[in-house]
């Protein structure tokens, strides 16, 4: 084990690294914001590149960034639509129709 990784300086630094997250996405419980820290420090050390917090802060941001715009939309009604949105619905067609490539 690298010097870097038993380092008692990386704790604090990593619990200020997930508080600062928190506060910037207060919609992702605080649970998936250290898992998603803890993740890519691991990460790092696994690949043997020195975790700076800097470079985990912004993958982290990155990563949270697409958890929250890929978070479902209310529905209008308050009810789920009857099939999941991007499921497609089987297309019915004519008898002898082929598919574009003659299948």
């Amino acid at each position: 084990m690298e010097r870097w990784e038993m380092s008692p300086s990386v704790v604090p630094t990593r619990d200020d690294l997930v508080a600062r997250l928190r506060v910037r996405f207060a919609d992702v419980p605080a649970e998936n914001v250290r898992r998603c820290v803890d993740d890519l420090w691991c990460c790092c050390a696994h690949l043997g590149v020195r975790p700076e917090e800097r470079t985990i802060e912004r993958l982290a941001a990155s990563r949270l960034t697409g958890v929250v715009r890929g978070g479902r939309p209310p529905y209008p009604d308050g009810r789920p639509a009857s099939r999941p949105p991007g499921s497609r619905a089987a297309a019915k067609r004519p008898a002898g129709a082929t598919t574009p490539i003659g299948m």
